[in-house]
Parts: C-alpha cells; sequence; structure tokens
C-alpha cells in the first residue's frame, strides 16, 4: 500500500509539472492591441510569436509561429507552421507587399517579385536590372523552379475570391513558407495600413512598425479633421466603364470612406456592397450625370481616353467642365502604378490630394502626388 501511495504522488507530481511546464510554454506575455485592423492578430509568448490571419470563411484562416533563429523551436509547435526570423530572403507576389517592406526599410532582403512590369518601386527595378532580385512570373504563370533556386525564408501571397489556390496550394506543397495577405479585404483604409505590424514581425521590428502607422493615422485623423471645416460637399463620380459594365463602390468601400472624409459627397454611398456595385453607362448617366467631379477615370490620362471609351460619356458635367482627376500621376516606364503599390501605406497622402481637388478654397495648393488632372 505504501509503495502504491508513493507511485501515486509520484505521477502527481510529474503531471503537475508537466501541466506547469506546459501553462509556461503557453503563457501569453503580450496580446497586441490593433486599432484598425479586424483581419488578423498578434499574440506574443515566451519564445515565440503567434500570427492569425483572419477570413470570413474559417476554412481560410491560418495560423503561423514565428521563433527566433538562435532559439530552439518549442516543443509545443510541434507540426505546427513555423517560420524562422528575422527573415533574410523574402518573394513578394504582390506590389503591395513591397510597399510594406521597403517602408520597414528592409527592400534589401526581397529577392522575388511577381510581374516586373506592374512594380514603381525605383530600387526594386534597379535590382531587377542588377539581378539581385528576380521576377518569378505571374499569377497562374510562377515560375517554381526559380522560387526554389531563391531559397525563400518567406513568400507572401495574395488570394482574392480564391485566384491564388493553385499557387498557393503548390507552394505549400513544395514546403516553401508561404503566407497570405489579405489586407486589401479590410473595411477600414488604416486597417490595411495597419498590416504593416503584421510584416513587422517576420523582421522583428515590431516598435518601428508601431510609430510608423501611429504617424501615418495621425496625419489622416488631421486631414480629415481639416476638410471638415469645408462648407461645402461637392459630389463625386468613381471610376470607369469596363466592357460595358460599371462597377461602382459600396458605401462601406475604402474608396467611398476616403471620398467622405475629404468631404466629399459620394453619388453611389448609399449601396452597402462592400466591394463593387455592376451597374451600367445609362444607369450612371441617369444618377450621377451632374457630379461635379470625377476621379480614378480608368487608365486614362486625357479626355480623348474617355471619349474613345464610350462617347456618352463625353455629356457628364465633370467632363464637359474638365474637372476629371485619376490616380495614374506616378507610373513607371512598363505602366507599374505607384497608387496601386504605396497607395495602401500612404492613405495620409491619398486623402490630402482628394481634399485639395476637392476643396481648392481650403488654400492646401494644387501639388497632387498620386492624382493628376485629366489634359
Amino acid at each position: 500500500m505504501k509503495y502504491l501511495i508513493i507511485l501515486f504522488l509520484g505521477i502527481s507530481l510529474l503531471s503537475c509539472n508537466n501541466t506547469s511546464t506546459k501553462k509556461e510554454e503557453n503563457k501569453t506575455e503580450n496580446s497586441k492591441e490593433l486599432i484598425y485592423s479586424k483581419l488578423f492578430e498578434i499574440r506574443e509568448f515566451e519564445n515565440y510569436t503567434e500570427l492569425r490571419v483572419l477570413s470570413e470563411d474559417a476554412n481560410k484562416s491560418s495560423i503561423f509561429y514565428l521563433v527566433n533563429k538562435d532559439i530552439e523551436i518549442p516543443k509545443i509547435l510541434k507540426d505546427k507552421q513555423i517560420i524562422r526570423t528575422p527573415v533574410e530572403r523574402v518573394i513578394c507576389l504582390s506590389t503591395t507587399h513591397i510597399a510594406f517592406i521597403d517602408l520597414l526599410e528592409e527592400t534589401s532582403k526581397i529577392v522575388g517579385i511577381a510581374g516586373v512590369n506592374n512594380v514603381y518601386n525605383k530600387k526594386i527595378l534597379q535590382a531587377v536590372t542588377d539581378k539581385t532580385i528576380f521576377d518569378v512570373g505571374y499569377d497562374q504563370s510562377l515560375d517554381y523552379e526559380r522560387i526554389i533556386r531563391l531559397k525563400p525564408d518567406l513568400v507572401t501571397i495574395f488570394d482574392l475570391n480564391g485566384s491564388s489556390t493553385p499557387a498557393l496550394n503548390k507552394l505549400k506543397a513544395l514546403k516553401i513558407p508561404v503566407v497570405v495577405i489579405n489586407e486589401y479585404s479590410e473595411q477600414s483604409i488604416l486597417g490595411q495600413t495597419e498590416w504593416l505590424k503584421f510584416f513587422a514581425e517576420f523582421f522583428e521590428k515590431s516598435t518601428f512598425a508601431e510609430n510608423i502607422v501611429d504617424s501615418i493615422s495621425s496625419n489622416y485623423n488631421n486631414y480629415k479633421n481639416l476638410a471638415n471645416k469645408a462648407t461645402t460637399q461637392p459630389s463625386v463620380l468613381l471610376n470607369m466603364p469596363w466592357k460595358g459594365v460599371w462597377y461602382m463602390p459600396g458605401k462601406n468601400s475604402n474608396v467611398a470612406q476616403l471620398i467622405s472624409d475629404a468631404g466629399g459627397n459620394y453619388s453611389w454611398k448609399n449601396f452597402g456592397d462592400l466591394r463593387n456595385y455592376p451597374t451600367d453607362i445609362a444607369n450612371v448617366f441617369v444618377k450621377s450625370n451632374n457630379s461635379e467631379f470625377w476621379l480614378n477615370s480608368g487608365q486614362a490620362i486625357n479626355y480623348k481616353d474617355i471619349a474613345i471609351v464610350d462617347k456618352r460619356l463625353t455629356k457628364f458635367a465633370s467632363f464637359k467642365n474638365k474637372k476629371i482627376f485619376n490616380r495614374n500621376k506616378r507610373l513607371s516606364a512598363a505602366g507599374g502604378n505607384d497608387y496601386m503599390e504605396s497607395g495602401v501605406i500612404h492613405p495620409d497622402i491619398i486623402l490630402l490630394d482628394i481634399i485639395k481637388i476637392l476643396h481648392p478654397e481650403l488654400g492646401l495648393g494644387n501639388d497632387l502626388f498620386y492624382y493628376r488632372k485629366l489634359k
């Protein structure tokens, strides 16, 4: 009986020790507070960081564990998706990812990009010329052999409506560390920018990123408050028809938010779709032909480009009054658009551009960064 008691106590103590160790391994040091973003989470543990990429479809949510290269991988992370940090070799399969990494001053860690013609960043383009960064193809034409040869510590990919699922599955099958970045799905435009904190974890630069995001959000809110001083709310039309269909951003979209924050009256603000509402030119003419301003007019650089798409567009008030502005001032020689690249991390600059366009009476000048007035 004595031996049974001793054996029971020994097992109990061992169990307690194991439980204690397990609790210690799972002890959360810090669950980082996010102000705007709703689609990722950062949880810091004693010896690793847990990143969660969230999705409305729970099956598409994913978890990654970051462990410093100098630390032994904790046993609790066995069979988990682990990425060793700080990463040294990154392949970006979206231009916005380049912008995040560039803002973190880690551009030198990029070894591969997808579709060089879509890139604006001059440092990246020069590195491609110098063959220190390589184009790995685009979309369904990725060069997997080249990706393998580049030996990336991390590949970042976007997966809009499942468009990149085959590539994602292939990279996983090749045992290449790949992370889906879905900042484009954030409802808040500052929520998109806050993904800088997510990227920063791979380079162990969280404090650096937090300071940048704080600065950008402060600028944005200051400009928004400035726009509130305007006494008018000019009406705004957005986008251009494509193959006979005019996609209007819904009232909860980022661009609708920008128009509102800039003191504009978006003609389609009552539509609830988060992304785009499909309609036709006739319907847009009835609802928006008198809009004072027209922004984001496709690929157009001049008024002739608008007329070529459809002559009916020349009857819009904004066309007649020459008040059409497009977000294509900063283009590379091959057509890479910086608005589509670095705009995600500079919503404050975009907002200031739009305020200058809609409210010249505020005296902010007419020098635009991303936008240009059509000729």
